[in-house]
């Protein structure tokens, strides 16, 4: 089979290239040819495809463009002409059977949908997150609390204006309101893609709340090979630190990815004093500095893949302790594959892959008692989570495996060449 992916980015910026990279990776091995499309991102990893793909424009906070580069970097987020050009010629030299697109919006934006449709294309496409019903992506009002029941209307998203849940920021929120509110009026991407795929039964579920009209396949994401938590090729800030996590023997727990508020951070440094345990945090944001000087939390910055793997292993628990929605986070994945039980927030798609109890402990969001309660009780008993760590490393094995997830990948990939899919507002289906 030929396979198109369509990507915003080439490089491992987080979990949905890691997703996108090892579905690439695995279906080159079993034989199917992929192409890549993405955005010339100066940090992209080498692709044989790049002569192909669209300038890239941070859009950042718009602090350092010029005018016209700020105008050029709103149009795109709608209509991108320049990616449309270039991704038409991709499909016409490479001829795919099936184009698979990730996170598009904004950077390359659904333009590429349309080409795909006009030449006859099949088009699947994974969400990762609640960007097509949501302009926060988040499914947080206000960036601090959870949009239940939910601000926004199926085309009314002026809720997202008025509590600024883009970054706090009310130009840019109103900027990404009005390009939600485009895109699912304009049908862009309702008309254009055949079976959207959703990692987690949850989001499935809350898009369909949503009214979207696009039938929705359940393929749990899948965890193999590097960790994808760290930057490649990147080096420790003070070498001096990781060296002594690695060499302590107190025990420790482990929180790694970007550092800001709806990643519960807060919650997890006040309940790592409340527990008295050591928190080791790898990753980077805007609450760095509130780390700074804590007692009970020792920052490592970045990590490497190899160093991040390394200090997961070592700890007595990974920490995820979100107060958003989350999908379904390939840290949890990861830290179950190295045999590491979790402690994380009972929200969104978590409790599909975490078994309270069997993988790890499970604690509402936000609540700081329960959180304390959880690592205290796997400080006192280490033993109980060996044991998890045990299960959890099996399971990943039995239900997360890639070999497994390729097979659905594949299924749903039929499905779509088929052309017999049923637009329904209850077609949520698991690939079994």
């Amino acid at each position: 089979m030929r396979i198109v992916f369509a990507n915003k980015f080439w490089f491992c910026s987080g979990g949905v290239e890691r997703v996108a990279f090892d579905e690439v990776r695995a279906l080159e091995n079993l034989g199917h040819e992929v192409a890549h499309f993405a955005t010339a991102h100066p940090r992209n990893e080498a692709s044989p495809w790049s002569g192909y793909f669209p300038p890239y424009i941070d859009l950042g906070d718009g602090a350092h463009l010029g005018l016209l580069d700020k105008i050029t970097a709103a149009v795109r987020m709608f209509s991108n002409g320049e990616a449309a050009r270039r991704f038409s010629k991709l499909l016409e030299d490479f001829r795919p059977d099936v184009v698979h697109a990730h996170a598009i919006h904004r950077q390359i934006s659904p333009s590429i949908l349309f080409v795909a449709a006009r030449l006859g294309v099949p088009v699947v496409e994974t969400v990762h997150d609640y960007h097509h019903i949501c302009p926060g992506d988040t499914l947080l009002r206000g960036q601090s609390t959870i949009c239940e029941p939910r601000s926004c209307g199926r085309i009314d998203f002026t809720p997202a204006v008025r509590h600024r849940c883009m970054d706090g920021d009310l130009a840019r929120s109103a900027l990404s309101a009005a390009e939600t509110f485009f895109q699912r009026v304009r049908g862009s991407y309702a008309r254009c893609v055949s079976l959207m795929i959703s990692p987690s039964m949850f989001l499935a579920h809350a898009f369909k709340a949503a009214g979207w009209p696009t039938p929705i396949r359940v393929v749990p994401n899948a965890v193999q090979g590097g960790m994808g938590i760290g930057r490649a090729g990147s080096s420790l800030p003070g070498g001096d630190g990781l060296a002594e996590v690695l060499d302590n023997e107190e025990g420790y727990f482990f929180f790694c990815g970007r550092l800001v508020p709806e990643k519960g951070l807060r919650e997890a440094a006040a309940a790592a004093d409340s527990a008295r345990v050591r928190l080791v945090v790898a990753g980077e944001g805007p609450l760095s500095g509130e780390l700074e000087g804590l007692d009970r939390v020792q920052r490592l910055g970045w990590l490497c893949e190899d160093d991040a793997r390394r200090v997961l292993a070592g700890s007595r628990a990974a920490v995820v302790p979100s107060l958003w929605y989350e999908n379904a986070p390939m840290s949890v994945l990861e830290a179950m594959s190295l045999g590491v039980p979790v402690v994380a927030s009972k929200v969104g798609g978590i409790p599909e892959q975490v078994r309270d109890g069997v993988d790890g402990l499970l604690v509402p969001a936000g609540d700081v008692r329960a959180l304390t309660a959880a690592l205290s009780a796997l400080k006192e008993d280490p033993e109980r989570a060996r044991v998890m760590g045990i299960a959890a490393r099996e399971r990943t094995r039995r239900d997360f495996s890639m070999s497994r997830h390729i097979e659905r990948l594949l299924e749903v990939y039929g499905e779509a060449l088929s052309g017999t899919t049923v637009s329904s507002g209850e077609d949520v289906t698991t690939c079994a």
